[in-house]
């Protein structure tokens, strides 16, 4: 933010540490492209990055590893902590870096999926649809999928637990 002349914090340059928001101004001046990152103001835990990102966080790939422990090519058991995280609508072509974009493909499964009219469908509940080249349609489950907790163990867990606008009831701000 000290950039665009609100505040007047350091920078942090990775791989160095913080730096004077003088020397940030010279490294940026001629800088080709900027990365946004939304941070949570008080935290400072990041929120969100660009999906335009070409290179998914550490968190989206374990999510998508959860989700998916293996390839997701039909009838594959590469395991997922083996496989290239793709981008299921090419990045190339719009798909943007966000966890609803991400699967699992082994190398040899990722190469046939962009050089062949194998296609990749994510169907917002996890689920994926395969079409092979002959037209076959696959159905790739979620492997990763946990089963929610009892109702009795959710009501236990829950019942003296306060709401937010509780737990803010004092607060002066």
């Amino acid at each position: 933010m000290t950039l665009l002349g609100v505040g007047e914090e350091a920078a942090i340059l990775r791989g160095y540490g913080p730096i004077d928001p003088a020397t940030a101004a010279q490294l940026t001046a001629d800088a080709t492209s900027w990365r946004r990152i939304l941070t949570d103001p008080i935290t400072g835990r990041i929120l969100a990055t660009d999906p335009r990102d070409y290179r998914p966080t550490a968190a989206m790939i374990d999510h998508a590893r959860l989700v998916h422990p293996e390839c997701v090519f039909p009838g594959c058991t590469v395991p997922s902590e083996q496989a290239d995280m793709d981008h299921t609508e090419d990045h190339a072509y719009g798909g943007g870096t966000i966890p609803e974009n991400l699967a699992p493909l082994s190398p040899g499964h990722h190469r046939a999926k962009h050089h062949t009219r194998w296609q990749f469908v994510q169907n917002g509940d996890d689920t994926l649809t395969a079409t092979s080249p002959a037209g076959h349609i696959y159905t790739v489950q979620p492997e990763g999928r946990m089963r929610p907790a009892p109702r009795a163990l959710v009501k236990a867990a829950t019942q003296n637990m306060t709401t937010l606008e509780e737990d803010l009831a004092d607060c002066p701000f």
